[in-house]
C-alpha cells in the first residue's frame, strides 16, 4: 500500500482529535532529540492539550488503528532523518572520534547497497532411489545375504 493511500485509510478511521493525539505522541517521543530542553510531556499534559480525559488518551493508545497511525507517523519521522543517519554512518566508516574505522559500519554500508550478501549453499549428498539404482546382481547379493542371516537365526 502506498504511503498516501495508507495515510488516507488510517486517517479515515480516526477522529480529528485522535489524529492530533497521534501527532502529539510522536512529537513527544522525539522531544529528547528535537527539543532544546529534551523534556517529554506526561500523559496528563498530552491529554489536556488534546482536550480529553487521561483515561480516554490511554484507551486510544490501546486501539489497533490508532497504534498503526502512530507507527505510520513515526516511520515518516524516521525517513526524514535518513540523511542524518547516513552522515553518522560515514563518520563511523571514516573513524569517528577515535580515528579507527568501524568494521560494523562498513558492513552496514555494503549490505545497504547490496555489495555484500550472505550466501548459504546446502548440498544434499544422500542417495535416493532416483539417484542410485541397484543392479540386478547387487539386489541378488543382498537377498542372498538376508537369506543367510535368516538361516543362521533359525539354526540357533
Amino acid at each position: 500500500m502506498s504511503n498516501a493511500r495508507q495515510r488516507r485509510v488510517l486517517e479515515s478511521q480516526l477522529t480529528p482529535q485522535q489524529r492530533k493525539a497521534a501527532q502529539l505522541i510522536v512529537n513527544n517521543e522525539w522531544a529528547e532529540l528535537l527539543n532544546e530542553d529534551g523534556k517529554k510531556k506526561t500523559a496528563q499534559e498530552l491529554a489536556d492539550e488534546i482536550g480529553i480525559a487521561r483515561s480516554t488518551f490511554f484507551e486510544w493508545k490501546s486501539q489497533e488503528v490508532f497504534g498503526a497511525y502512530v507507527n505510520y507517523l513515526t516511520d515518516l519521522q524516521l525517513s526524514a532523518m535518513r540523511s542524518e543517519v547516513n552522515v553518522q554512518l560515514m563518520k563511523a566508516i571514516r573513524g569517528g572520534a577515535n580515528g579507527v574505522p568501524s568494521v560494523k559500519a562498513l558492513d552496514l554500508y555494503f549490505r545497504r547497497y547490496g555489495l555484500l550478501t550472505d550466501r548459504t549453499v546446502v548440498e544434499d549428498t544422500r542417495e535416493t532411489i532416483e539417484t542410485r539404482r541397484k543392479s540386478d546382481e547387487e539386489i541378488q547379493a543382498e537377498i542372498s545375504e538376508l537369506d543367510a542371516m535368516i538361516n543362521r537365526q533359525s539354526e540357533e
